[in-house]
């Protein structure tokens, strides 16, 4: 379900390298001149000694020794090392690397008995592989580095110079979360370029060529025109121009706009993946809920295309939908649905869904999808002790497979993105590992060049018939400086912030009843006892509702029946008797169901319904994800 367009990532030419190297050669001491020097010096110390000796021999003071070492000048004028003398000799060893000096009036450390200038932290590093990506013409990031072991149709690919819209878009926050002047103008020329890209739709292509900023694709991905909202709204709060703020309403009024067919009509809502595609991505439209709400709360704008209240619902039933994609086994948030718009594509479960649902969606009820994230594999997504291949020296990693088709590979984008859920956590034990690897992986990967990270060590496959390759890339790079920052990208909050927004939101969740089956009381209908935990219910209008849906056999229908309401104690646990068949369709033991609970305020839901949103279940406030079951 990764829109993005990201099928693989390139190296990077080492620039700037030499220029530091020669900046702090040519202005301190080397080891030679230190060496030649302090030989010198000794040699003419110990002439003088012998002299000395030969004009003191028994001419010692009466009653005691001479100190050897009065008078002794042992400096060597070098401040990373020591002046030392011992029985009238002089040394000068090295003092501990790491300590700090003056190097020619920048900070520096010692290291060997020099003076090296200090070497830019891994966040300068990470900023400044940004900012060499970044076309100087065009204002837009080139998304990969070439290198001449690609394979052979990425490299054709990259011919044309890729940039890509997510990957700006995320450059864009990164640069607005640090905030320096130079940071908030290279925002500005990136988003500019975006603004040129801006089609009388509103829309923004997936992709364009970073040199002569001309579009490369004629797709509109969902997720990727969100992630320019983000962006846009961004840097609307840091500069308060108003023309970020139009710029975001005209890509959600292309979003929202009937013609193009967005909104799914089935299911559980949300919008497809594009006016092409109609399966509905979790990714997608996690960036889609965090993008609507913060617009609603911004407009209205003088360009008057849409009204808080319908960016506020559209917002809303994409959160619904992101809901219902969460499995109540296993607590991992599913990709999306299959073309239908309907049936939840349960083959292959990515990483991102889980990173990401925690950020957008900031209720503790995803703290299980992150915890699964991180679980290792096979139970989880997290690869142990894997080696960096073709790092020299060897290096030894550790962070999340793409998704649970392929756990033997880290995806680098992957673990920057786990790194900022971790710290929204407060799992500093996870926040300071991720830390530590994506500094590894900046160092010493394979055609890393000490600033930007790779996509992998090597080729790491997705299951969605892509991969990405050992290549320094925009995407985890940017990441990993939002990481850094600790920012909250779909929000533009500081991590550590108290409240998220989505926090005051009531959560349901339903527990799975022992092996996925329920007991039975009778047959025509069959009647059972479901139950599950809520919060922010309690002392609220609000009521909880379970609705069923028989899957198997097909003569029970297709269409959710909704049960009686749950009973919901102090402590937000609640019970419903549930009801499968009726008077006329019989159950059989091992008949399937699909049950997903509800929390409305208000009026009941309709005893059938197929479309779960808020325009057919009137005030509707959270869904619990769907549970496949059966009876016995």
């Amino acid at each position: 379900m990764d829109s993005r367009g990201h099928e693989t990532y390139p190296p990077r030419r080492q620039l700037g390298g030499a220029a530091r190297l020669h900046s702090w050669w040519t202005g301190a001491r080397s080891r030679e001149d230190v060496m030649k020097g302090s030989v010198g010096f000794g040699l003419s110390v110990l002439g003088v000694l012998a002299f000395a000796l030969v004009l003191s021999h028994g001419c010692e003071p009466d009653g005691g020794d001479a100190d050897p070492c009065a008078g002794q000048a042992c400096s060597d004028g070098n401040q990373c090392t020591s002046d030392e003398c011992t029985n009238g000799r002089c040394s000068n060893p090295a003092v501990a690397n790491g300590t700090p000096c003056d190097a020619d009036g920048e900070d520096g450390s010692c290291q060997d008995g020099l003076c090296l200038p200090a070497s830019p932290s891994a966040e300068e590093g990470l900023y400044a592989f940004l900012a060499e990506q970044q076309d100087p013409a065009t204002g837009l990031l080139e998304g990969f580095v070439r290198h001449p072991d690609l394979p052979p149709d990425f490299l054709a690919f990259l011919d044309a110079r890729p940039s890509f819209t997510y990957d700006n878009a995320l450059a864009a926050l990164a640069w607005l979360a640090r905030g320096e002047p130079d940071d908030v103008d290279r925002a500005t020329r990136v988003l500019d370029a975006l603004l040129a890209l801006q089609r009388n739709d509103g829309a923004l292509p997936d992709s364009a060529n970073a040199v002569t900023g001309a579009p490369l694709a004629t797709t509109t991905g969902t997720g990727n025109q969100a992630w320019a909202i983000l962006a846009f709204l961004g840097a609307w709060e840091v500069t308060a121009q108003e023309r970020w703020l139009l710029a975001a309403e005209r890509v959600a009024a292309f979003l929202l706009d009937p013609a193009q067919e967005l909104a799914n009509p089935a299911g559980f809502g949300g919008l497809r993946l594009s006016p092409a595609l109609t399966g509905v991505s979790t990714e997608n439209n996690l960036d889609v809920y965090a993008a609507f709400v913060r617009l609603a709360d911004a407009l209205p704008t003088s360009a008057g295309r849409l009204t808080a209240a319908e960016v506020r619902e559209a917002g809303h039933d994409a959160r619904i939908l992101c809901e219902s994609q969460f499995d109540p086994v296993t607590g991992a948030m599913f990709a999306g649905t299959d073309g239908t718009g309907v049936i939840t594509f349960r083959a292959v479960v990515p990483l991102d869904t889980q990173s990401w649902s925690v950020l957008a969606l900031g209720r503790s009820k995803w703290d299980r999808s992150y915890a699964w994230a991180r679980r290792e594999v096979p139970e989880g997504l997290w690869v142990i002790d894997e080696a960096c291949a073709g790092a020299e020296p060897e290096l030894a990693i550790e962070g999340p497979s793409f998704s649970d088709a392929f756990t033997e590979d880290v995806w680098t984008e992957g673990l920057a993105q786990m790194r900022v859920a971790a710290r929204a956590l407060g799992d500093d034990d996870t926040d300071a590992r991720a830390a530590a690897v994506l500094g590894d992986l900046q160092r010493a990967a394979p055609n890393a060049d000490g600033q930007g990270l790779v996509a992998a060590c090597s080729e790491v496959e997705t299951g969605f018939e892509s991969s990405y390759f050992n290549a320094l890339a925009v995407a985890p790079t940017a990441w990993a400086a939002l990481g850094s920052r600790g920012l909250d990208p779909f929000w533009f909050r500081g991590i550590d912030d108290d409240a998220h927004p989505a926090a005051s939101l009531p959560t349901v969740s339903l527990t799975p009843p022992p092996d996925l089956q329920y007991e039975c009381t009778g047959t025509q209908p069959c009647r059972f006892t479901a139950t599950g935990t809520s919060n922010g219910v309690v002392g609220t209008a609000h009521r909880v509702y379970l609705l069923v849906e028989p899957t198997s056999p097909a003569p029970l229908g297709r269409f959710f029946t909704q049960a009686v309401p749950a009973a919901v104690a102090a402590d937000g646990t609640w019970t419903v008797r549930g009801q499968l068949g009726d008077d006329v369709s019989a159950v059989e033991p091992g008949d399937g169901m699909r049950l997903v609970a509800l929390v409305v305020e208000g009026a009941a839901p309709p005893l059938q319904l197929e479309v779960v949103t808020q325009r057919t279940v009137p005030n509707l406030i959270t869904v619990s994800g769907l549970l496949d079951a059966s009876v016995r």
